[in-house]
């Protein structure tokens, strides 16, 4: 990587850095309750970017002998680059949580190919009719950024992804349930997930109806990460910057009900998306983006930083986001890494006794119908619950929920439970630690 900053500073460039990404992927996949896909893809590459005549240059390679070309590809692309306006990380320490699991590391095809087989076969031993899916995955990754400022800094992480799903057709009745679970330590919940599974159908085989229009509903923390899905945008830096952002010059203003503190953790024990440093060498922190009902904090790399004069915060990244997994050839760009919401002071139970007539939900598709940017969501519930008297009378089936999230935070929040639940969403980003939030009048709708 040395050899890579020597030939560009000699050919020209002002300043550069250079990101080395080396990852080894084992997956196994079930389909049916039967093997689908068995794979394994290993990845290896520079990316480089550099500043030439204020300008910014960038290209990448995948061949350990095509480094000059690298350097030319990336000095030829700076003539219509974009005014560099921002500096590349400089020398820091960078510490953090232990990112590697050995248990990862020997994980074998058989080990993995088991987990999933277990997991369908206690699934299908509850119901045998269910249509089950589940899937092992782990990656073995080392990231190196190097920059002409000085920063030096390399970091391997183990990764972890366990998922167990299914569907339930009964006459008219589609009923679909499952849990995931990822992150840089081995899973030691994944029976948990599946019996959490084998509830979510018994307790979906029976349907009620529920009524149209304004509701009380209780978010589990799985719908909370679904929904916090559009709070992802107020709070992205290259938003703000555009002023598109519905948070935009509110920083230090009250956005929710004072009970309300919210982080994004680089630093979260386990967290899939946790880190020493993000992909431009910036070191990963636990970052306040609300605390108790303010807006503290934007999340920035080192543009937009440089543009808002805001501090760093360590969310440049290179993502693929519908896959989890890092992209080479992506320039860094703002996004999340572990969200973590703090709890109330009720205990779930107690929380879920004190409703009277309302809604559990419990998962959410479609979510991106909405105005996300705005805050504003929409979809059908996959999986919820029809409560009456404080407890589960049976599934709610065609119904469809929508808000905005600021609202919903703020005017319609009425409590969070006590015990705060590690969720994790497929195909989408990191690990995130939510309670149950109790509401008053979310917008219903339902053919029943």
């Amino acid at each position: 990587m040395k050899k890579i900053i020597e030939k560009a500073l000699a050919k020209g460039a002002e300043r550069c850095e250079v990101f080395y990404l080396s990852s080894l992927d084992t997956e196994v996949e079930y389909e049916a309750s039967k093997l689908k896909n068995l794979s394994n893809t290993e990845e290896m590459g520079f990316a480089l970017r550099l500043v030439k005549d204020g300008r910014m240059g960038y290209a990448t390679t995948t061949k350990a002998d095509g480094l000059d070309r690298l350097v030319d590809d990336a000095i030829a692309t700076s003539a219509c680059g974009e005014t560099a306006e921002f500096g590349f990380a400089g020398a820091t320490d960078v510490t953090g949580a232990e990112l590697v699991d050995a248990r990862i590391k020997e994980l074998s095809i058989e080990e993995m190919m088991k987990r999933s087989e277990d997991a369908i076969a206690k699934l299908l031993d509850y119901e045998g009719e269910i249509n089950a899916e589940s899937g092992t995955k782990r990656r073995i990754q080392t990231v190196s950024v190097e920059t002409s400022e000085g920063f030096e800094s390399t970091q391997e992480r183990t990764l972890y992804q366990f998922y167990i799903s299914g569907r339930l057709i009964e006459g008219d009745n589609m009923l679909d349930a499952g849990g995931y679970y990822g992150g840089t330590a081995m899973d030691v919940g994944g029976p948990k997930l599946v019996d959490e599974t084998i509830a979510d159908f018994r307790n979906g085989r029976t349907n009620v109806d529920v009524s149209s229009g304004p509701t009380t509903v209780i978010l589990t923390p799985r719908a909370v990460a679904d929904v916090m899905m559009t709070m992802n945008y107020g709070v992205n830096g290259s938003i703000v910057e555009r002023k598109i952002s519905p948070l935009t010059d509110k920083m230090g203003e009250t956005i929710f009900d004072e009970r309300v503190s919210l982080y994004d953790d680089g630093l979260m024990e386990t967290g899939y998306s946790s880190a020493r440093f993000d992909d431009e060498g910036v070191p990963m922190q636990r970052t306040t983006l609300v605390e108790s009902g303010v807006l503290r904090s934007f999340l920035t790399d080192l543009r937009t930083a440089a543009k808002l004069d805001l501090p760093l915060t360590g969310n440049g990244l290179k993502l693929k986001r519908l896959i989890q997994t890092k992209e080479l050839g992506k320039m860094p760009t703002v996004d999340i890494t572990n969200w973590d919401m703090a709890g109330g002071e009720t205990p779930y139970a107690e929380m879920l006794a004190g409703v009277g007539d309302g809604v559990i939900v419990d998962s959410i598709m479609g979510i991106m119908m909405g105005n996300l940017v705005a805050g504003d969501f929409a979809g059908n519930v996959v999986l919820g619950f029809k409560v009456e008297g404080g407890k589960m009378v049976g599934r709610v089936k065609d119904t469809m929920i929508a808000g905005n999230v600021y609202k919903l935070l703020k005017g319609q929040l009425v409590d969070l439970s006590s015990e705060v639940t590690r969720v994790g969403l497929m195909g989408f980003i990191g690990s995130h630690n939510y309670p149950h939030l109790l509401l008053k009048d979310v917008s219903i709708s339902s053919k029943g």
